[in-house]
């Protein structure tokens, strides 16, 4: 064999084992990224064109002799699902707490591998009209407005929560 050759083949093996290995960390990186909980494109659109009809609907105006405040002060109705495999789905807020998680026996059943059976539970304050979100010691966590929480936190109305892939507020 020529020096020439054995020159070609060295480099050739050298040239394959390299993309041997940019392929195998593309394989990778595409199992990672499949499996992290990151907004998609179409969910940071969805959520974009929520808040500019937020921001451009027009407000309605009381009747007169009724506060503009009594919307306020009557606290939240709905837990509403805002992003994630159940979008859409509500749930009325009454007098009983919510819990959340992927167990049957659960007000909101949450198929999702990263929420626990019994995740989390969203309850009334009766002293003050508010309510109260409590992570029932779950694995991955309970995130409002972007902390991950530890202890019982007041949940406001249109604060985001996120549980799993599911995306959650109080309206």
């Amino acid at each position: 064999m020529t020096e020439l050759t054995f020159a070609i083949l060295k480099y050739g093996f050298l040239a394959l084992l390299w993309v041997f290995v940019w392929l195998a960390i593309r394989s990778l990186n595409k199992e990672i990224t499949a499996f992290s909980p990151r907004p998609s494109r179409a969910r940071r659109r969805r959520e974009k064109a929520a808040r500019e009809a937020v921001s451009v609907s027009p407000q309605p105006t009381a009747p007169r002799g009724v506060s503009g405040n009594a919307e306020h002060n009557a606290g939240p109705t709905l837990l509403v699902v805002i992003d994630g495999p159940i979008a859409g789905v509500s749930v009325p807020l009454g007098h009983q707490a919510i819990t959340l998680g992927r167990a049957a026996s659960n007000t909101m059943v949450l198929d999702d591998e990263f929420v626990s059976s019994h995740h989390a539970s969203v309850a009334p304050d009766p002293d003050h009209a508010r309510w109260i979100i409590h992570d029932l010691h779950s694995t991955n966590g309970t995130v409002v407005d972007g902390q991950r929480i530890s202890s019982p936190t007041i949940l406001e109305p249109r604060v985001p929560v996120r549980i799993g892939a599911t995306t959650f507020e109080l309206r």
